[in-house]
């Protein structure tokens, strides 16, 4: 079976496991970014020209929070300007580390805050930092790496009753 259709096939909990050992790697290739290049994280805002710097340390802090499942350092309002300036082309980052930006802080949203955003869309977005010919073989590898106790398969359990 093809990786995407076997991540299709999981529970919710399973998902929600690849994401987080998805966005873990998008995680590093942001902060190995930042690290290299810090001056890629001021920028300024076309509407009133101030000057902004992200905060480098966000995407950790939404991925602790998704891991936790719950906002423990008000990412939600962190990521407001920076989500606001990528939106309107005053901040830029490299594709693929826009990309895990953008993974990190779509599985805070759907882990931590509830919203409605594809379960697919996070998994591209994180396999996106890598050569695509990575993709299949990194997915397979975060599905064997789910914690046992709830990669079960339900087929063989009986209804309540």
């Amino acid at each position: 079976m093809a990786p995407d259709q076997l991540f299709l096939q999981l529970l919710a909990d399973q998902r929600r496991q690849v994401h987080l050992s998805l966005c873990e790697d998008a995680l590093a290739s942001w902060i190995d970014y930042v690290q290299k290049k810090p001056a890629s994280l001021r920028y300024r805002d076309s509407v009133v020209g101030m000057r902004h710097t992200v905060d480098s340390t966000l995407p950790a802090d939404a991925l602790h929070c998704a891991r936790a499942g719950v906002d423990l350092a008000e990412i939600g309002n962190r990521y407001l300007e920076p989500i606001t300036a990528l939106q309107d082309g005053d901040l830029s980052f490299p594709d693929p580390i826009e990309y895990a930006y953008y993974a990190v802080y779509n599985c805070y949203r759907k882990h931590v805050r509830g919203d409605d955003i594809s379960d697919w869309l996070i998994v591209n977005q994180a396999l996106s930092i890598h050569d695509p010919g990575e993709a299949a073989s990194r997915l397979m590898h975060a599905i064997a790496n789910i914690t046992p106790a709830t990669r079960g398969n339900t087929d063989d359990v009986e209804p309540m009753g």
